[in-house]
């Protein structure tokens, strides 16, 4: 774990989602008061498979077993020794984001797993940033030695639909999601084989296909201002006052690129 992760979901809850995930286990109940006495996921993370948990931490007041700064290299020790590196919410705390998730992929070993959950939508002021999800699917390619397996975002409340993600390489074009509640980037990618991580930096998508089809970018958003300043002039007062109540409405959910689970 980067950061030791607290057990923020109550008993019940946790023991339904434990139940439908799981083959019916003696000890689903025992890891879930533990969890909540301990307030930390271990016992849970245990339930489903883990044999040996590490957390890593800037410092340890929350107990963590390896005590690092993710702005910084880990040692060559840490590489490749995790079958898992699992970020609930860490690498946004961390200003040098670059080497942090660095950090993490180079110390899942070949055929291991990264899972992330951080912040997209919504949560300004809570870490120093938020993630779109072109960066997550450049930075786990095949360069870098990995692959994404599975990519969606949710919003916090209970009960909310979870939406895939397309890679914007594949559609040629942004993938967007506009909205206005709070909502986590999902992310499991897979470590296909060792690679110089960052070896050739990541760009995002948008630009790189617009730069290898040679579009004048240039006249292209000339002439969509053109044609916003024409709809200003030309259009009656009256049908942009019929148009104005609509615009909240479109700015509360809107999404490209994204599929409903």
């Amino acid at each position: 774990m980067l950061g030791r992760q607290w057990c923020h979901v109550s008993a019940d809850h946790l023991k339904k989602e434990l139940a439908q995930t799981l083959s019916p286990i003696a000890n689903i109940e025992s890891a879930i008061v533990r969890a909540q006495e301990s307030r930390y996921i271990e016992p849970v993370l245990e339930v489903l498979g883990a044999h040996k948990i590490e957390s890593m931490d800037f410092s340890d007041y929350e107990g963590a077993t390896i005590v690092h700064d993710l702005n910084e290299p880990v040692p060559d020790t840490l590489k490749g020794k995790f079958s898992c590196i699992f970020d609930g919410g860490t690498t946004e705390h961390v200003f040098n984001f670059p080497q942090a998730i660095k950090n993490a992929m180079e110390m899942v070993a070949v055929g291991g797993h990264f899972l992330g959950v951080v912040p997209a939508n919504n949560f300004s002021g809570h870490g120093f940033y938020q993630f779109s999800p072109d960066i997550y699917w450049r930075i786990f390619s095949e360069p870098n030695g990995y692959e994404v397996e599975e990519m969606s975002v949710c919003e916090t409340h209970h009960g909310a639909p979870c939406y895939s993600i397309d890679d914007p390489e594949k559609l040629g074009r942004r993938v967007e999601f506009t909205n206005s509640r709070p909502t986590y980037l999902m992310v499991r990618a897979r470590r296909l084989w060792q690679s110089e991580i960052f070896k050739s930096v990541p760009q995002q998508t948008y630009y790189t296909v617009k730069w290898s089809s040679q579009i004048d970018t240039v006249n292209l958003l000339s002439r969509r201002a053109s044609l916003r300043e024409w709809a200003k002039q030309t259009l009656r007062e009256s049908v942009k006052k019929s148009l104005r109540p609509l615009m909240p409405l479109r700015r509360q959910l809107r999404f490209s690129g994204f599929k409903k689970i």
